[in-house]
């Protein structure tokens, strides 16, 4: 029995500067060509294929729609992935060290990771609104932890158990004696990329320790280092080793609160966030921000705050619809904007919210590109203390 070739005709394709490609922006899904579709004599086929892209285009714009986080952002501000983040370094060192610190939006988690690993404070708090950054700051956390250095505590601790072994000796050594000259923290590392990236791609990251703290004494300040079998009623201030002195938490910080803000913090760093909670919230929501930075802060506590200007708003605007209203409401009008340059985040931080005084740690960033920016603290009254 012979049966008839039919001929298959090939799909045309087009190339990518047709005019007919499909736009690739989530936020304004164009509607589908109709001359793509089957043709169909009914006319009820035509109404259902009619209702399903307006559903299809529904769902996809509400599955898109962003959180006003900023994918990359990291990558777009350093030249280099290992480079120090130079915010930090304008911050004094003693600030930091021994004390709780949060960062607000986060991110992918480099600050929050970095003062952990190099500043040796009690504790880091990263929070973030978007779930997906701070999954992925959490492995860029355990990555770091794989790179670094081993650390000198825990190599003292396996040259003296060696020694032990071969002399056959149950005398314990003393920590002074474990640690080379002029150590300050056996749990800080003396190179956080020790090992090249490929390792912890090529095997994984290494297991984390777990209660491995330096405890300071509260009168004298002397340290001891060591594995927490106990509570020491003695000693006032313990601080974890990296990785354990970091913890990351996705919430809406502006308006929930988390565990870790029960004890309130030495030490709140806002970088980059102000334009995000702007255009969010317009200034309402940045005034109750400001608010929830002072109150959590303990007494002498410090905000150290990189404001965005506005003429950096614009470029972010169409992200969303609700975005682009928001701004065009804060361009003027009645519910006008504040505006960093000129001075109103200032008036609002010490005579709206009570901070004592503004100080300008100094600008950061390339003179001429978007990222160059003033770097703030707001000091509030009364005396810091060390105790977490």
């Amino acid at each position: 029995m012979a049966f008839e070739s039919v001929p298959v005709t090939k799909r045309q394709r087009y190339g990518i500067l047709d005019s007919r490609k499909p736009d690739l922006n989530p936020s304004a899904p164009q509607p589908p060509d109709l001359c793509f579709l089957p043709t169909s004599t009914s006319s009820g086929s035509h109404t259902r294929r009619q209702t399903a892209s307006s559903e299809h285009k529904a769902k996809r714009k509400a599955r898109a729609a962003p959180s006003g986080n900023y994918q990359g952002y990291y990558e777009r501000r350093k030249t280099a992935r290992d480079e120090p983040d130079e915010r930090l370094a304008l911050i004094p060192q003693d600030w930091v060290k021994g004390k709780k610190v949060l960062d607000v939006g986060c991110n992918t988690g480099a600050v929050s990771v970095e003062l952990a690993q190099r500043f040796g404070p009690a504790k880091v708090v990263g929070v973030d609104i978007d779930p997906g950054l701070i999954r992925q700051a959490k492995t860029f956390a355990d990555t770091a932890w794989s790179r670094q250095a081993p650390l000198e505590r825990l190599i003292a601790e396996a040259q003296e158990i060696q020694r032990q072994h071969s002399s056959r000796s149950s005398q314990p050594a003393s920590l002074s004696s474990l640690l080379s000259d002029g150590t300050d923290s056996p749990f800080v590392s003396a190179d956080p990329h020790y090992f090249p990236v490929s390792l912890p791609r090529m095997f994984g990251n290494l297991p984390q320790p777990r209660q491995l703290v330096t405890i300071m004494n509260g009168e004298t300040g002397d340290a001891q280092a060591g594995q927490r079998r106990g509570k020491r009623k003695d000693f006032s201030t313990e601080t974890r080793a990296f990785p354990e002195n970091l913890q990351f938490v996705a919430a809406d910080w502006v308006n929930e609160t988390m565990e870790p803000d029960r004890d309130g913090y030495n030490v709140i760093l806002a970088f980059s966030v102000t334009k995000w909670i702007h255009l969010s919230g317009l200034n309402p929501a940045l005034l109750t921000f400001f608010r929830r930075c002072f109150d959590c802060l303990r007494p002498g506590g410090k905000l150290i705050l990189e404001p965005q200007p506005f003429s950096t708003y614009a470029r972010n605007v169409k992200m969303t619809p609700e975005l682009q209203e928001n701004y065009d409401r804060l361009k003027e009008g009645a519910e006008k904007g504040w505006r960093a340059e000129e001075g109103d985040f200032e008036r609002v931080l010490l005579e709206l919210v009570g901070f004592e005084k503004r100080e300008l740690l100094g600008k950061t960033g390339k003179i001429g590109s978007t990222f160059r920016r003033p770097v703030e603290v707001y000091t509030k009254r009364g005396s810091s203390s060390t105790a977490i």
